[in-house]
């Protein structure tokens, strides 16, 4: 008998084009993988010189679907916000995705049974539901939840997408109205015990990385 996760994946997602470029298309795909770009090569060609030859990037994983900016130059929208370059969020049924200001389309899902809601719960590494300030990790959720300074520190580094964040942005979260400056020990002592709290729920991934006399950055599993 096949898992849930193997019955998804044969089912095809389509992308309704519903504005710009190949307005009016409907693009089934069966690959779990799904690039969009100006390249002859992608599996989505959007013929412009505004589109990156490889653009984004729509995948499966987990039993659900992500979209991915592939550091393109004009960027990637998902219901009108920009996603940040390499970052890989969500995508769900109905969703709408704009490729730079050139193409927008709608993703439809035929699998789509299971609310946003429920994701937390299933997917592995690290994931935040920022409206209610819960960290979810290894399908698991962090009990008793990050003090809102240590969420809004792992917020910041999560949103850097892999970027280095300074001691001194660091800082910024966790003392905004700190005068004089804020002592390098106390910056330290927070990340452990950020460090510290994400190693309960899985002591194998070390999630923040210490750039050395720069600062940190998050680590995706």
């Amino acid at each position: 008998m096949m898992d849930d996760q193997n019955i998804r994946a044969r089912k095809n997602p389509t992308l309704h084009f519903t504005a710009g470029l190949r307005e009016g298309e409907r693009v089934a795909f069966t690959e779990t993988i799904c690039i969009i770009g100006r390249d002859p090569t992608a599996d989505i060609q959007l013929e412009s010189p505004f589109v990156s030859r490889q653009h984004a990037e729509i995948s499966f994983e987990g039993g659900y679907w992500f979209i991915k900016d592939l550091h393109s130059k004009n960027g990637v929208y998902k219901n009108t916000t920009r996603i940040r370059s390499g970052e890989r969020v969500p995508l769900f049924d109905r969703d709408k995705v704009q490729i730079g200001n050139l193409s927008t389309f709608e993703f439809h899902d035929p699998e789509a049974t299971v609310h946003e809601s429920e994701m937390p719960m299933t997917s592995s590494g690290l994931w935040l539901d920022e409206p209610n300030q819960d960290v979810y990790c290894c399908g698991q959720r962090l009990e008793p939840p990050l003090s809102p300074q240590g969420f809004a520190l792992l917020a910041a580094l999560v949103h850097k997408g892999g970027d280095v964040m300074t001691n001194e942005a660091i800082a910024e979260v966790l003392w905004p109205r700190a005068a004089g400056g804020v002592e390098r020990a106390a910056i330290d002592n927070a990340i452990s015990r950020l460090r510290s709290r994400l190693a309960e729920l899985d002591g194998e991934h070390d999630y923040i990385e210490t750039v050395r006399g720069v600062g940190r950055r998050y680590v995706a599993r």
